[in-house]
């Protein structure tokens, strides 16, 4: 992240010195974690307040704000043995704006499956050193301390790469995905691990990243959010907004009767595999595996010298398990506009996406048999999603990359 997150055209970063109220997390608490984890001496770190801005410096450490995203600001803590450490606190931009209500265990769960994919593949993604759900608010976000990986970010560098760089790049990033298809599970859900065990892995409830939607009251009721033993049940609770944030208003009447006949029909669909799990039926149809939701170019670092090595995947906010038939990559969305407007370089990008499509499928020819054989299942996804829009204005996506 080094090279890449001090880029002011593209985080428009401020450089603060780490100063009193600046944080607020138990200092001795962090010390003893630091010394434990990182091998190195902090000193007290007191009164820290990140919401509250930064002022007269009061100790050797320097604090960097390195970027301010949709939901969490980022910091890069320089300790005084030349190590550097990030610091990721939760603080959605839009609650101001009456959104950003976040569900509670979703950092939790993002950690969870952080050290599951370190654990179970050769996917880079950064270790997490230590996390706080702040609950004396004295930061005023959930954080956590993790790697600060080396590199720059893929979207960032993007331009100045040679087309051949990125072939190269993009066949890394079909890698990703086949590893990522290669994790499968016996239900449908997000990766949890206990309080006291970072080495053990379950799959509990559904977790979710920030509403952008105003005006809503509180995140999805936990016990309506899985885990779900079978797709058909998975998909009926997003048809019944059972996953949905909570909204002070009612449903509509003309929302109510469109929902009924995506219900039914979700209902009756005749898919065996909709009603199947691994242990009943451990064929590709009942898999399910982890699914990045946002693994496009903006998070995969790459090494400063060598863009086709890939440094890191990050952001891994809202990762789920969900049924291999309805996994769709993508990569290429955010690097239409601004990185690429030229017609040849959107040329380009267009025969990389086949390129990395034709890849992956050959490299798992059980999620291309399931790519081929159902797509009535994925317009069911689609349907139970949009449950209360008008038929008129529901659009199966099906692309890949």
């Amino acid at each position: 992240m080094e090279d890449e997150l001090s880029s002011s055209s593209h985080t428009n970063a401020v450089h603060y010195d780490i100063v009193k109220d600046a944080w607020g997390y138990r200092s001795q608490l962090i010390e003893e974690r630091a010394q434990d984890l990182l091998g190195v001496q902090y000193t007290k770190l007191t009164g820290i307040s990140i919401g509250n801005g930064l002022r007269s410096p009061t100790s050797p450490y320097i604090l960097t704000n390195i970027l301010s995203g949709a939901n969490h600001k980022v910091y890069r803590v320089a300790m005084d043995d030349g190590r550097t450490v990030i610091a990721r606190v939760l603080s959605p931009s839009l609650t101001e704006y009456g959104a950003g209500v976040y569900p509670e265990d979703t950092m939790e769960a993002e950690i969870a499956a952080m050290r599951y994919v370190k654990t179970h593949s050769s996917i880079p993604v950064p270790e997490v050193y230590y996390h706080d759900k702040d609950k004396n608010g004295e930061v005023g976000g959930e954080w956590m301390l993790l790697e600060d990986l080396r590199g720059t970010n893929l979207s960032l560098t993007w331009r100045e790469m040679s087309i051949d760089q990125h072939q190269k790049v993009g066949l890394v990033v079909v890698d990703v995905w086949e590893q990522l298809m290669r994790l499968r599970f016996g239900a449908i859900g997000s990766i949890n691990s206990p309080a006291d065990d970072d080495k053990t892995f379950y799959v509990g409830p559904m977790t979710f990243m920030p509403t952008t939607i105003a005006k809503m009251m509180a995140p999805p009721a936990q016990s309506k959010c899985g885990l779900f033993s079978c797709a058909r049940d998975w998909l009926l609770a997003l048809a019944h907004l059972d996953m949905r944030f909570l909204n002070e208003a009612p449903l509509k009447e003309e929302e109510k009767s469109l929902m009924i006949p995506v219900i039914s029909d979700i209902k009756a669909a005749p898919l065996p595999y909709l009603d199947n799990n691994e242990a009943s039926d451990p064929s590709p149809w009942s898999a399910n595996v982890l699914f990045h939701v946002d693994l496009g170019a903006h998070n995969i670092m790459v090494d400063s010298d060598d863009p086709t090595i890939i440094t890191g995947v990050i952001d891994w906010e809202g990762a789920c398990v969900i049924p291999l038939w309805s996994i769709l990559p993508r990569f290429s969305d955010r690097l239409r506009a601004p990185y690429i407007t030229k017609p040849d370089e959107l040329g380009a990008l267009e025969e990389l996406r086949g390129r990395m499509k034709r890849t992956l499928l050959e490299a798992v020819p059980e999620w291309a048999k399931l790519c081929a054989e159902c797509r009535e299942a994925r317009m069911l996804r689609t349907r139970a999603a949009t449950s209360i829009a008008k038929p008129s204005n529901v659009y199966l996506f099906d692309e890949i990359f």
